[in-house]
């Protein structure tokens, strides 16, 4: 019999877990700071993650990123593009009271291009507004930590809740 109770509980349990999952997928676009200003002038980025609330306001779950950097001619030589599969997590924290909202994205940005790029430590801290139940703005700085030099860009992000948001907004 407790057998049964707990398998209930269990059920009714993610029953009401999973009303709150968001499939989020965006795209970005921003300018190079730091060091890759003298071969880049700015980079792009599509990005989706899956978020479970873990309590009111505070999300959690896997992220995954696609980073790309568009590469400048500098003295007649035009370097192979930089580009970046970031695999990690992503962390929000929604005001109930408001639409503002602030997070994260961290974990490894495996290397694409150019061959033999070991990758390393992708950061995305971020603050965003939500436009309605479904599309939410952000501004963030996108980072990916190597030896010694840090590839990074500031920029504005579209994203796109794929379920629709649970919030209590509407137009």
């Amino acid at each position: 019999m407790k057998k049964i109770v707990l398998i209930i509980i269990i059920a009714f349990s993610f029953k009401s877990f999973s009303q709150s999952n968001e499939l989020n997928v965006g795209v970005n676009g921003g300018i190079t700071v730091g060091n890759l200003e003298s071969v880049s002038s700015g980079a792009f980025g599509v990005d989706a993650n899956y978020l479970f609330e873990l309590f009111n306001g505070f999300s959690a779950g896997p992220s995954l990123n696609f980073v790309y950097f568009l590469t400048d001619e500098v003295n007649g030589f035009k370097p192979d593009a930089f580009m970046y599969l970031p695999i990690g997590a992503a962390v929000r924290f929604q005001s109930l009271t408001d639409r503002f909202f602030v997070g994260a994205d961290f974990g490894f940005a495996i290397g694409i291009s150019p061959e033999g790029d070991n990758g390393g430590i992708f950061f995305k801290p971020m603050v965003g507004y939500d436009i309605t139940e479904s599309i939410k703005i952000n501004l963030f700085y996108s980072g990916i930590k190597k030896r010694q030099p840090t590839y990074g860009y500031a920029g504005i992000g579209l994203i796109f809740d794929v379920f629709g948001s649970s919030n209590q907004y509407s137009f």
